[in-house]
């Protein structure tokens, strides 16, 4: 039942009945406008909020969103969101940052082709734009591609821009693998949406033109600011 209202709002969003940054009528008004019961309408309405689609305010009301940014990307090139987000005319900003030194251990040492008792570098930061977070992203690198000091020196955002940079190692392509995961107590948090919502997940390893693996990074993406597309042609 809560799909159908979702839908008969959405269609009044879609027809400009209400505005983005309008306030839409009170729970009980809404309700009895659809004919249906405040909870298959809250029901809706967190559905909505969740996807980005409206704001609600503890106390105040609940607001249509303002049209946000929307990376939207193929993946056949290899780019970091910094890059993609400059290229829509608008900037991320980096929070949260760490950038630490760990042992890499026996799961970061079969995905980085490195001994467990070897050093990796880690950096984790949020992405964020306009207070709202966009991403969480976790990126491992052997110490024997960048020191502690080098990274710490020269990480301006991307792990990926500073790799390029770096050109020591040229960077040659990446292998990467996308699907949705719900988040957990942890994501949610530095994400800002409810434990179990649904994130799109990128796990990337990088590779040198010696085919060495000189990144291993996690990338959560909230979906109302990220998509990503492929294009496949027919066979010739």
């Amino acid at each position: 039942m809560y799909i159908r209202v979702q839908e008969a709002l959405t269609e009044l969003l879609d027809r400009q009945v209400y505005q983005p940054d309008d306030q839409l009528p009170s729970e009980p008004e809404l309700a009895q406008k659809l004919g249906v019961s405040r909870a298959t309408l809250r029901e809706a309405l967190r559905s909505l909020e969740e996807r980005g689609i409206i704001i609600r305010k503890h106390g105040v009301g609940t607001f249509v969103s303002s049209p946000v940014p929307l990376i939207e990307s193929g993946l056949e090139l290899l780019e970091s969101i910094d890059s993609l987000a400059r290229k829509k005319g608008f900037e991320c900003l980096t929070q949260d940052l760490v950038i630490e030194q760990e042992q890499a251990g026996a799961d970061i040492a079969a995905k980085l082709e490195i001994d467990e008792e070897d050093n990796v570098v880690v950096v984790r930061r949020t992405k964020v734009f306009d207070g709202e977070p966009m991403a969480y992203m976790h990126d491992v690198v052997p110490e024997k591609v960048a020191t502690l000091e080098e990274v710490r020196k020269g990480f301006k955002g991307s792990v990926l821009d500073f790799l390029v940079q770096k050109g020591e190692l040229l960077v040659a392509y990446a292998w990467a693998n996308i699907r949705p995961v719900a988040v957990d107590d942890f994501l949610a948090d530095k994400l800002a949406v409810r434990v179990g919502s649904p994130v799109l997940l990128l796990e990337e390893f990088l590779y040198s033109e010696a085919n060495q693996v000189i990144e291993y990074s996690l990338n959560y993406f909230v979906p109302k600011f990220c998509q990503f597309h492929i294009i496949r042609r027919v066979k010739s």
